[in-house]
C-alpha cells in the first residue's frame, strides 16, 4: 500500500449483489478489486496476488471462511492480511470461532454501504 500504487481488496463472494456493491465502491475508491467466486479460488488469488485486504462471506461454497482463514494464517506471505468476514447472523459463538480462525472483523450486511466503506477506510487506511 506504501508504495504508490492502488491497494487490492479480494471478495469472496458468490452472492451476486456483493460483487456489485462492491464494484460500485471500488469506482469512488482507489483500490483493485479482485472477485472469486468459492473459498478455493479466494485462497489461490490471495497467494497469488497477496492483496491488501480479504472480505469473504461466511458460507462460501468449498472452503468456508474459516478453513480459508486458517489456511492463509499458516503461510508468511499471508499470514498479516486482514480477513473481514460477512457474516449476516453474527452470533458471539460466531465471533469467537472466526477470531480464533485468524479473521480480523465482520461485516454483517453488504447492503449497509455506509458500514461498508466504513470498514474498507479503517483496513486499507483511505
Amino acid at each position: 500500500m506504501d508504495n504508490g500504487k492502488k491497494p487490492v481488496v479480494l471478495l469472496v463472494d458468490h452472492k451476486p449483489e456483493a460483487k456489485e456493491i462492491f464494484s460500485q465502491i471500488a469506482q469512488d475508491f482507489p483500490f483493485e478489486l479482485l472477485v472469486a467466486e468459492d473459498g478455493q479460488a479466494g485462497f489461490d488469488l490471495a497467494r497469488e496476488h497477496e492483496p491488501d485486504l480479504i472480505v469473504i462471506r461466511k458460507n462460501v461454497p468449498i472452503l468456508n471462511a474459516q478453513s480459508v482463514s486458517v489456511l492463509l494464517k499458516q503461510s508468511a506471505t499471508t499470514d498479516k492480511i486482514p480477513i473481514l468476514v460477512i457474516c449476516p447472523d453474527y452470533s458471539p459463538e460466531d465471533q469467537e470461532k472466526f477470531q480464533d480462525a485468524g479473521c480480523n472483523d465482520c461485516i454483517k450486511d453488504v447492503k449497509e454501504v455506509d458500514i461498508v466503506i466504513s470498514k474498507l477506510k479503517e483496513w486499507l487506511a483511505l
